[in-house]
């Protein structure tokens, strides 16, 4: 299946007085579904858990156009210095996307479908407002701080229904809903951006939720990437011109995923059900993660002062140092109804790295 997407931006920086500055303009992009292809034609579905049925096939050459889709996007913010050091800043935009991520919360892999948008798959749309507070203090400046809120709501979302087959199936969009979503959430910073110690510490607490007629009862329920605490640290400390060692750690609260409410068994099978239509009703155990590295400098000038024309660093790291077996997603045992943890990469993963540069 085949996309073309285009666009147009116009934009305009502008100074009013010593403390305010504004950014605005209007991006528009227009998108074309495209063959060689199929344009699928589905009648309502019957039941809210069924696929719709297929009512024709339309087949298209090369080049012609199945469907179009135009969007305006309009984006603004605002700066307002409140003294040297610090600043309030607000914003507003809209986003327009054409490519479609479907994740399938109950597959026992981490392969996910990507679709661009069709007759059947309108583009998303998002409106977003945001408003921070910034501020750099210490000496020369190098702390940098700040705490911002945003709200963003949601158009077009992708849901699909509990049997739904998303890979290697023509007529995926059959199994496919369309429904809304919000996001909120705050977000703090702080970086030290000088001196022979830099690095960062961050952290999110946010809600991601999605409401489609069809799942969860017409009610608001928990996306598939919401993560209500994300923090982050970042360390580099610079021994001298040759010699650096950075350290990563990452920590977020489980994804969602979709637990069945009830069980019977049957002849010594378990069989699930999920009878009350929940969605993403329980969570991954939480993800965390220790990453090291050390790094060499090369030499940037020979022993006559002239500057090198190739030079290289040599970059010895580990991954997932103390070997955490992070889930990426949990499917259920049909004979035993257990929930079994899928991990990707659940042990240490040392490299050595040479990247070099003229």
């Amino acid at each position: 299946r085949f996309g073309s997407e285009n666009a147009l931006y116009i934009g305009n920086k502008q100074k009013i007085g010593k403390s305010i500055v504004l950014e605005y303009g209007l991006r528009v992009s227009a998108y074309y579904f495209i063959g060689k292809g199929t344009e699928y034609v589905y009648a309502e579905r019957e039941e809210a858990d069924e696929s719709k049925p297929l009512l024709a096939e339309i087949r298209y050459d090369n080049g012609d156009v199945i469907k179009s889709y135009y969007n305006p996007e309009p984006r603004f913010s605002m700066k307002v210095g409140v003294d040297s050091a610090s600043s309030v800043k607000m914003s507003y935009n809209r986003t327009a996307q054409y490519l479609h991520l479907m994740s399938n919360t109950a597959a026992a892999t981490p392969l996910d479908v990507y679709s661009p948008s069709t007759n059947n798959i309108k583009p998303q749309l998002a409106d977003q407002v945001a408003l921070g507070y910034f501020r750099n203090f210490g000496k020369d400046m190098q702390w940098e701080t700040s705490v911002e809120g945003y709200y963003k709501y949601m158009q077009n979302q992708i849901g699909y229904i509990t049997k739904a087959n998303l890979s290697l199936n023509d007529y995926y969009e059959a199994d496919l809903f369309s429904g809304v979503g919000r996001a909120y959430g705050l977000e703090f910073l702080i970086r030290k951006s000088g001196g022979k110690l830099t690095g960062w510490l961050s952290y999110t607490l946010s809600k991601t939720e999605l409401k489609m007629d069809e799942i969860n009862n017409g009610q608001y329920y928990n996306a598939r990437f919401d993560k209500s605490h994300v923090a982050n640290l970042i360390i580099n400390y610079e021994f001298n011109e040759k010699y650096e060692i950075s350290a990563n750690f990452v920590y977020n609260t489980g994804a969602p995923f979709t637990s069945s409410s009830t069980s019977y068994n049957i002849q010594g099978t378990s069989i699930s059900q999920n009878p009350d239509n929940v969605r993403n009703n329980a969570r991954l155990p939480d993800y965390h993660r220790l990453d090291l590295s050390f790094t060499i400098h090369g030499n940037k000038t020979r022993k006559d002062g002239k500057k090198k024309w190739l030079t290289g660093d040599w970059v010895f790291s580990a991954y997932n140092v103390y070997a955490r077996k992070n889930a990426f997603t949990v499917y259920f045992d049909p004979a035993t109804n257990q929930a079994i943890k899928y991990s990707i990469i659940a042990t240490v993963v040392p490299s050595i790295t040479y990247n070099f540069k003229f």
